[in-house]
């Protein structure tokens, strides 16, 4: 898992595309999955993601830690939509009645719907190819070219327009900083099982968080302070106009790739806007 979020320096297509590029195409991604409600369209979606993770050519680590997630995520829309389908008439099975004290009158009982099962696994894509498509961009884009590229993301003339360094700083900050806030994790929990934490059942593991939640907390703002003075004695935010060391230009592969996105974009419009669009209750 501590991979997960982590830049992999590789020569690949994909890498060497410009990341302002590469923000368009997750901004597409993630606008499609809006408009679209349809499964076969949502499911389509998602998919498209998946070439360019092969172009990638991940380790086997990080396709297992990534196959997690994802599932993870569509047992966790079937499960809440299973409990709270709101256009749910005839629940498959109860599992606390109307009549039980107590919880029964205030949540008017707990039922669990087939449909909503289903439609909990249908809107799952919607967010499955928004995380794929970010991962992606976060594997193969370097911190300092994300920022450069949210900075500097519109050049007219010799101007350039985008979001204000302090904002692509923290978008940056908070990419890098999940997979060291993991690493730490995982480094505490080693520390205290060698000082003898017992980690095997659910109880113990409860309380092994709670031990955790303290050192951890003191080690990210830690780590906050160590960047925020680096920060300064590199003097960020000294002067409005910064200089780069690689300026960003769009080449061959940058243009066809956004030829791609725009048709991509078009399709998933239009399939949108003829009846495909929106959600999809009661399937």
């Amino acid at each position: 898992m501590r991979g997960i979020f982590r830049y992999e320096q590789k020569e690949t297509i994909i890498h060497s595309i410009d990341p302002r590029v590469k923000l368009i195409w997750v901004f597409s991604v993630s606008t499609l999955t809006i408009t679209a409600g349809v499964p076969w369209v949502l499911l389509a979606i998602f998919l498209s993601t998946l070439p360019f993770w092969a172009l990638l050519r991940p380790s086997k680590e990080k396709i297992k830690s990534i196959a997690f997630v994802l599932f993870t995520m569509v047992f966790g829309f079937m499960i809440s939509q299973s409990l709270f389908y709101y256009w749910g008439e005839t629940p498959t099975f109860t599992i606390i009645p109307a009549h039980f004290p107590v919880i029964g009158p205030i949540t008017g009982g707990i039922h669990v719907y087939m449909e909503g099962a289903v439609y909990g696994f249908i809107q799952s894509f919607r967010f499955m190819a928004s995380v794929s498509a970010a991962l992606l961009l976060v594997a193969t884009t370097h911190p300092s070219e994300l920022i450069a590229g949210l900075v500097r993301f519109i050049q007219i003339g010799k101007r350039h327009f985008g979001f204000p360094s302090e904002i692509a700083f923290m978008v940056s900050s908070a990419v890098s900083f999940a997979p060291s806030m993991i690493e730490e994790s995982l480094i505490t929990i080693n520390a205290m099982q060698v000082r003898g934490l017992k980690m095997k059942g659910i109880t113990n593991k409860i309380i092994a968080l709670k031990h955790l939640f303290f050192p951890l907390v003191i080690n990210i703002l830690r780590s906050g302070r160590q960047m925020a003075i680096a920060a300064d004695s590199r003097a960020f935010r000294a002067t409005k106009n910064r200089t780069y060391l690689n300026e960003l230009k769009l080449g061959r592969a940058d243009y066809i790739f956004l030829s791609y996105i725009f048709v991509f974009m078009g399709t998933g419009l239009y399939l949108s806007f003829i009846g495909y669009g929106g959600t999809v209750p009661g399937i």
